[in-house]
């Protein structure tokens, strides 16, 4: 038995080999050719340098492995970078690629990388309170380079306050702060009823607290009706005559 499967096994090979050779060539698979993989992986390279080269500080970036393309009908290989797994090249991430063949989209694949970064970043000189008011005098800069922590703050933005304690010489991130209220819940502030290009200045009792952008409630005064607004400054909203009503 062993004998006769080991001659139906050989059989259904060469047969399949047979149906290969006979199919017309723009219907085989084909590796593709070495070139190809290389040409990926400096488009990888670039692709992920020139986004680098918009965030700040310094990456340092290089394949993590090299590029394997997935068996393809024969043609002409162009590759299109769509974007990375992360928002910044650090660690192990991978551009995503889309591969045409003869100009035809056909499949998508990816080229693994790792990136590490240099700069400054920031910690507290000392221990700090919640809702202290972030600014150079509370904090120092430091060298950095290898992996920094998830969030850490590159560029110091403006109008923010520690949203829980830190330590000293824990290194800011992103979810440490949170913008500053301008209106707080019980402030008094202006509002600008807008109807089209007709203004009307009044006053409010704010119920809610919100930074510019945000939405509050507001309590308008006489009527003591509540309307939402937007926060467009210190203690001042605009309210739409469509959320007056």
């Amino acid at each position: 038995m062993r004998f006769f499967g080991s001659l139906l096994l050989a059989a259904l090979l060469s047969a399949a080999t047979s149906l290969y050779a006979a199919l017309p060539q723009g219907s085989r698979a084909a590796s593709p050719q070495a070139g190809d993989a290389e040409q990926l992986g400096a488009l990888a390279q670039q692709y992920a340098e020139t986004v680098a080269a918009t965030l700040p500080g310094h990456f340092t970036i290089h394949a993590a492995r090299r590029p394997v393309l997935p068996p393809m009908k024969p043609g002409k290989l162009t590759f299109e970078p769509e974007r990375l797994s992360k928002q910044e090249p650090l660690g192990r991430f991978f551009v995503i690629f889309r591969v045409y063949v003869d100009g035809i989209f056909t499949t998508t694949t990816r080229v693994e990388m790792e990136g590490t970064w240099s700069g400054n970043l920031y910690r507290a000189k000392s221990a700090l309170q919640r809702k202290t008011v972030i600014a150079e005098d509370t904090l120092e800069t430091f060298q950095f380079e290898g992996m920094p922590p998830a969030g850490a703050v590159k560029d110091l933005p403006k109008d923010v306050r520690l949203r829980q304690p830190m330590n000293i010489g824990r290194v800011l991130t992103n979810m440490d702060l949170e913008p500053i209220p301008l209106i707080n819940a019980t402030d008094r502030v202006r509002v600008t009823l807008k109807n089209g290009g007709l203004h009307i200045q009044g006053d409010a009792t704010a119920r809610s607290s919100g930074s510019k952008g945000d939405t509050v409630r507001l309590e308008m005064d006489g009527t003591k009706k509540l309307v939402q607004g937007t926060v467009t400054g210190p203690c001042q909203a605009t309210v739409t005559v469509a959320s007056y009503q």
